[in-house]
């Protein structure tokens, strides 16, 4: 098997006790197994806890507001490309494949835009 990095490397934003959203990170474990035998193995992470799932399709231009997020969430972006901005004024660029765990549910929350020339769609997973 050939060597795969063993940390995934993600963000997250997430409000400190003031309610200021951060950008931070999030690192996933990931160990070598035989996950869908008889195909090689590879590396997986532990399996958490997800409760529903729905896509969400953003019209090009769409500016969101300050806000926290509705649910604790995983976004994958599909297709396009989105801005996220922190209330502490931090930016993230998106791009097709992307994802982001939304963990800001209190607090002031963020903006998100559609930055791309077409439509976004997403895949949420509530977390």
């Amino acid at each position: 098997m050939a060597s795969l990095t063993p940390v995934l490397a993600y963000e997250r934003i997430h409000a400190d006790a003031a309610g200021e959203s951060h950008f931070g990170p999030v690192a996933i474990e990931t160990v070598p197994r035989q996950f869908a035998p008889p195909a090689p193995a590879f590396n997986v992470s532990a399996f958490g806890q997800a409760s529903r799932y729905g896509f969400l399709l953003l019209p090009c231009g769409w500016r969101g507001e300050l806000r926290p997020s509705p649910i604790r969430m995983w976004i994958v972006l599909l297709s396009s490309e989105m801005e996220l901005e922190a209330s502490d004024g931090q930016r993230r660029s998106l791009g097709a494949g992307s994802a982001l765990l939304l963990e800001d549910v209190t607090g002031k929350g963020h903006l998100s835009r559609v930055t791309g020339n077409a439509a976004a769609s997403m895949l949420v997973v509530e977390v």
